[in-house]
């Protein structure tokens, strides 16, 4: 086992490093401040520590950056007092009454409603009401809306569903299925539309090449302004 510390504004960060038989190449990936370091079997752990001593100003850049990003955008109501919904920020009240669990919302402010023998905690109570209601409020927009674009731009998917998905904004199946994480009904709606058509181009080109790409810019001329909006928030995809 290969033990390695980085020193980042006083605290120490330990990558995780993963040896595999199938690796060629070292690589370093940092997803939410983890940094995990790729190599083949066999390789010296001297040349492993060096290869991370090497890139230690990349990775202390990068999981700076994204540790300001999480901060930024990290999805936590009951503390924080907002919702985010269809790209906006809405005020989050929450009561406690004889009434029965619920959420309320009336295009100005969120009410969650707790009933006085609720067991579970406050905030785990209420942010399970919250993921309830937004994930059948995507399903009420993303599933129509992603039919309307896709007699647009020509592109039929043969089912479209929505799921919960720890990783992915969405996904497209080889059979043609769309399916779309719910949490996608907090974002902007013409963040949205991007996620959308970058599936449904997936129905014409089952790869990110850059035919892919010149597939969705010919219906979302600005998609890379998108794709950085996504990766401002990928914190959202573990709020759960």
């Amino acid at each position: 086992m290969i033990n390695c510390v980085i020193r980042l504004d006083g605290k120490d960060i330990i990558p995780v490093i993963i040896q595999s038989p199938r690796r060629k190449t070292a690589s370093v990936e940092i997803k939410q401040g983890k940094v995990t370091v790729r190599v083949p079997s066999g390789t010296p752990e001297s040349w492993v520590l060096q290869f991370i001593e090497q890139r230690s100003a990349w990775i202390t850049k990068h999981i700076t950056g994204q540790l300001v990003r999480t901060n930024k955008h990290q999805i936590i109501p009951y503390e924080s007092g907002e919702v985010s919904f269809r790209g906006r920020s809405f005020p989050l009240i929450m009561c406690k009454s004889v009434e029965k669990n619920s959420v309320g919302f009336d295009q100005e402010l969120f009410k969650v409603n707790l009933n006085n023998r609720t067991r579970q905690a406050a905030v785990d109570a209420t942010h399970l009401l919250l993921q309830k209601w937004l994930a059948q409020k995507a399903e009420d927009y993303l599933v129509p809306r992603t039919l309307a674009l896709a007699k647009q731009v020509d592109l039929h998917p043969t089912n479209v569903s929505i799921g919960n998905y720890k990783s992915m904004w969405g996904r497209c199946s080889a059979k043609g299925e769309v399916a779309l994480n719910w949490r996608l009904i907090m974002a902007d709606e013409v963040a949205m539309d991007y996620v959308i058509i970058h599936e449904l181009c997936h129905l014409h080109e089952f790869n990110h090449s850059p035919a892919f790409w010149n597939k969705v810019a010919m219906h979302c001329s600005d998609y890379s302004q998108w794709r950085q909006y996504f990766k401002d928030r990928s914190i959202w995809l573990s709020w759960r």
